[in-house]
């Protein structure tokens, strides 16, 4: 069901049931109005019937009638009927009904009458008169009617409330429709701007009637996903078109080398030669087609990640341990700062070691890898309570400004690398795997010369 029926079902069940509600009160309170009414009239007429006896409890004169089919009954102390105002009615006062009369003092009743629709209505009372009996009992009067008037206008409540509520929920339906469809109006917009041929493009954006207000804030939120997806897209573009061009630079030397030795070679050394560049070809491309491979399982890995909780500085001197049985003879400084060492319990973070140290070899590597032999610094230290900071600086050729973010997609370089080997995806499999880990890596300038790489973890309490 669309939302805009939805709606109109909502607000038309809401406004319904509070138009029920109320006439349902109104009508209920109306009818115990109606009754109490009736019945407190009954009680008056009930109470007259006393002066009509005498001093000897004879009866002398008649009431009045004024309420419709109004019929009066007396008894005597002795039980027996001294005074009706009709010979013939439709209650019949049983001796039973009358002593319950006489315990209670004040009875009122209803009963069914043959040919009305509603029942009559009737009240029944005791009273002592001006001549009491010598046993102490009391007179007994009843008087019944039926509440012509109260009952018509009762009835011509309830018609009026059932045709009343008909006809303003039909205009509520008929509203609810106008409002729902002005309300979703500005969504109606986006889906026709969806469907639009000019959607099909990279460059399509939503354009909400009103950016303030909540489908405006969605419109906004659906133009940043589609950013996003433009830049995916592009990277995705710029990727493939670098890693073609990776692989198809080693894949055309080692052919011509092969070339070159089967026509020109003509003895063992140089057929040795030969291979051996064909050799040292295929490792280049075997290492790109290795870290393309990293790179697709990370990007796919995410959850399905081996996580247990790690012992930070045992992962990062590891690191660089591994990093100095690579390069030997390359100048490491490892320092750990009194914040870590003064913790009352090792710092700890909830990933993969495998990863983790990957990256932090792979930055390692770029910085030695970038600064011709010099000193490489390496320091583990508590950015807050929650987070821990490794810094890592080396003083070799740095970034060109401008290209910090640029370098961690994958099969990009800095401008200034050429003359060094590489491919690009060490720093972006870094990255990526400091990303699965929920922590940052940031790139920025070294003062005096170089690169202040840090990577920002949080820290997992055990």
């Amino acid at each position: 069901m669309q939302i805009k029926y939805k709606l109109i079902l909502w607000f038309s069940s809401l406004v319904a049931s509070i138009l029920l509600i109320f006439s349902v009160y109104v009508y209920i309170t109306y009818a115990n109005f109606r009754q109490r009414s009736i019945e407190d009239r009954l009680e008056r007429k009930a109470r007259v019937t006393e002066q009509l006896l005498t001093l000897r409890g004879s009866v002398a004169g008649s009431v009045i009638t004024s309420m419709p089919e109004q019929v009066e009954f007396v008894y005597s102390p002795t039980d027996s009927l001294i005074y009706t105002s009709q010979e013939h009615n439709d209650f019949v006062s049983q001796a039973d009904f009358r002593q319950q009369v006489r315990r209670k003092r004040l009875v009122r009743f209803q009963y069914e009458s043959p040919g009305h629709l509603y029942p009559k209505d009737g009240v029944a009372l005791t009273y002592a008169s001006v001549s009491p009996s010598p046993d102490g009992k009391e007179y007994v009067a009843i008087v019944t009617a039926y509440d012509t008037d109260g009952y018509l206008r009762q009835h011509e409540l309830r018609d009026l409330f059932l045709i009343g509520n008909a006809v303003a929920i039909g205009i509520v339906l008929i509203m609810g429709f106008v409002f729902a469809r002005q309300a979703l109006k500005p969504l109606n917009n986006l889906i026709v701007q969806l469907k639009a041929p000019a959607a099909s493009t990279l460059t399509f954006r939503l354009q909400p009637d009103n950016p303030q207000d909540e489908v405006g804030v969605l419109a906004h939120a659906f133009n940043e996903l589609l950013t996003r997806q433009e830049r995916l897209v592009e990277n995705q573009r710029s990727f493939i078109a670098q890693a073609s061009h990776e692989l198809r630079t080693p894949l055309t030397t080692i052919k011509g080398w092969l070339e070159t030795s089967i026509l020109y070679d003509a003895d063992a050394n140089s057929l040795k030669r030969g291979m051996a560049q064909a050799v040292t070809e295929l490792d280049k491309l075997t290492a790109l087609s290795n870290g393309l491979l990293q790179l697709a399982r990370i990007d796919g890995v995410d959850a399905q990640i081996d996580r247990q909780q790690l012992e930070l500085v045992d992962v990062t001197l590891d690191a660089a341990d591994t990093l100095g049985q690579q390069r030997p003879g390359q100048s490491l400084s490892v320092q750990v700062s009194d914040g870590i060492l003064e913790q009352p319990t090792p710092i700890c973070v909830w990933g993969n070691r495998t990863l983790l140290k990957t990256a932090l070899l792979n930055l390692l590597d770029n910085a030695v890898k970038y600064s011709n032999g010099q000193p490489v610094a390496l320091h583990l230290e508590m950015d807050t309570e929650q987070r821990a900071r490794i810094r890592i600086e080396d003083r070799g050729i740095g970034l060109t400004p401008g290209e910090e973010d640029r370098v961690l997609l994958p099969l990009v370089r800095g401008s200034n690398v050429q003359t060094i080997d590489g491919f690009g995806i060490g720093l972006t499999l870094a990255y990526r795997i400091i990303s699965l880990h929920h922590g940052q890596l940031h790139l920025r300038p070294r003062v005096g010369g170089g690169t202040i790489t840090e990577v920002v973890l949080p820290l997992h309490q055990a």
